[in-house]
């Protein structure tokens, strides 16, 4: 799965980190530093074609910092990727922060690079965040059809809660049941976990109203190791 606890990686991800506190919020310096801070595993992605890359925004990101390859517990592909008995072979993270399903969609060809055998999707919450949900079908529609293309399996998923906009992100995850029913893709659920009654995060699953917490990241982790193990 080209996992392993590096020592040096450590060594050099920790130095960048001490340096973090000069850098605003949300920068490459402190998401290093929230690594090292929350890492659960120094996470490798495997060179053998075959594994599983999850492509996606912020919740499929995390707090994984591409440059050094780490795994950390705030993305839900690398907690999967760091468990022992994981179901999948690690291939990536293409999660990318703050980006709607038409900014995804135009990422496939890099997620596909790994030449994997599964692409996990996620998209559509700044879609909802921004107003923009009425090309967020066709925009999963051309991302199923260029994974298929490209000869991987694409599994998608229902969005997570959102304290901020409940109701709409239930509109639109309705709206990915039936189209995935029609295409005949299959659809993990990501939603029903995850959710109070009333469309909100469940306490303690997530600590900002958008976001899983360490604990709902875990939750969503355990869906896809059921699905595809």
């Amino acid at each position: 799965m080209g996992r392993g606890r590096v020592v040096l990686a450590g060594v050099v991800v920790l130095a960048v980190a001490l340096a973090a506190s000069a850098f605003v919020h949300n920068s490459p310096g402190n998401r290093v530093a929230h690594a090292v801070l929350h890492f659960e595993c120094f996470l490798s992605a495997s060179d053998e074609p075959g594994g599983t890359v999850a492509l996606g925004d912020s919740i499929t990101a995390g707090s994984h910092v591409g440059v050094f390859p780490i795994g950390v517990d705030d993305s839900y592909i690398d907690v999967l990727g760091c468990r022992e008995d994981s179901p999948v072979t690690y291939s990536g993270n293409f999660g990318v922060g703050g980006e709607r399903s038409d900014e995804i969609l135009a990422r496939v060809p890099e997620a596909l690079d790994p030449r994997p055998a599964t692409v996990l999707v996620l998209a559509g919450t700044n879609d909802v965040r921004q107003g923009r949900t009425e090309g967020t079908i066709g925009n999963l529609t051309r991302m199923a059809e260029e994974i298929e293309a490209g000869g991987a399996t694409p599994v998608f998923a229902t969005l997570p809660p959102s304290d901020e906009f409940p109701e709409e992100t239930a509109a639109l995850n309705e709206r990915l049941q039936a189209w995935a029913d029609e295409q005949g893709v299959e659809l993990l659920d990501f939603w029903t976990p995850l959710a109070d009654a009333d469309g909100t995060f469940a306490d303690g699953m997530s600590d900002d109203g958008t976001h899983p917490s360490a604990e709902g990241t875990e939750v969503l982790a355990d869906v896809v190791a059921d699905a595809l193990g």
